[in-house]
C-alpha cells in the first residue's frame, strides 16, 4: 500500500465514518446512504475486510432502516452511554487515568499540532470518536508528520479500544466498526512507517513535527 490522493481519501474517509459511528448511532437516512455504498469485496489489511463483509451481511439484513436505527441507538446507548454503558470509550479510562493526565494530554497535542476536532462533537478531547475526527483532519490536510506525531503520542490504546467494541457488540453493525477501526489504524501507521507494538502513552514527550503544512 502506497499513500496517494486515493488512498488518503479513503483513510480520511474511514477515520470520518467510525468516529461518527461511535459518536452517534446512524440514523435512518444514514442507513438509507449505506445501502447505496458500495464496499469493497477485497481489502487490506484483512480487519478492513472483515468489516466492509460485516457491514455489507448487516445490510443485506436491513428491511426496514427506522426499524434498523432504532435497534442500533438502542446498541449504541447500551455499549457507549448507559446510564451503565459496557465500555468508556476515552484514552484516559485506557490508561487508568479518567479524565486526568491523559485528557489534557491530548488537549496540547490538539494545540501544539494545531489541530481543531468539529464544536458538534459533545464528548471529551480523549473521547475516540474526537481523536478519530481529529485523525481525520490531519489526513486531509495532508499533515503525515503531524498525523505520526499524534498517533505515536495518543495510537496505543486504539488496538486495545477496536477489540472491545467487536468483543462487547451484540450486534453485527457494530462489531463490523471494530474490525473497520483496527483496520484503518494498521493501514495508517503502515503507511507512516510506525511499529504498533512500539507504541505507548507519551505524555511526558509533548507531539512535535516539522510542518508541513
Amino acid at each position: 500500500m502506497t499513500q496517494n490522493d486515493d488512498t488518503t481519501d479513503e483513510l480520511a474517509n474511514l477515520y470520518a465514518f467510525v468516529s461518527g459511528v461511535i459518536a452517534d448511532p446512524p440514523d435512518e437516512a444514514a442507513i438509507e446512504r449505506l445501502r447505496e455504498e458500495e464496499f469493497p469485496a477485497e481489502a487490506r489489511p484483512q480487519a478492513l475486510e472483515n468489516g466492509f463483509r460485516l457491514l455489507r451481511r448487516w445490510l443485506s439484513d436491513v428491511d426496514d432502516p427506522a426499524e434498523a436505527a432504532h435497534e442500533l441507538k438502542r446498541v449504541h446507548t447500551r455499549m457507549f452511554v448507559g446510564p451503565r454503558p459496557k465500555m468508556q470509550a476515552h484514552e484516559s479510562w485506557y490508561a487508568d487515568d479518567y479524565l486526568g493526565e491523559p485528557l489534557a494530554a491530548v488537549k496540547r497535542s490538539y494545540r501544539d499540532l494545531d489541530i481543531h476536532p468539529s464544536s458538534e462533537l459533545r464528548e471529551e478531547a480523549d473521547h475516540a470518536a474526537v481523536e478519530l475526527a481529529a485523525l481525520e483532519i490531519l489526513t486531509r490536510e495532508e499533515t503525515e508528520s503531524y498525523r505520526e506525531a499524534f498517533l505515536k503520542v495518543h495510537g496505543w490504546w486504539i488496538p486495545d479500544l477496536a477489540t472491545d467494541i467487536r468483543q462487547l457488540a451484540d450486534e453485527p453493525f457494530y462489531e463490523a466498526i471494530g474490525w473497520l477501526l483496527e483496520g484503518v489504524f494498521e493501514a495508517d501507521t503502515y503507511l507512516l512507517g510506525i511499529d504498533p507494538d512500539d507504541l505507548d502513552p507519551g505524555y511526558n514527550q509533548p507531539p512535535s513535527a516539522s510542518s508541513d503544512k
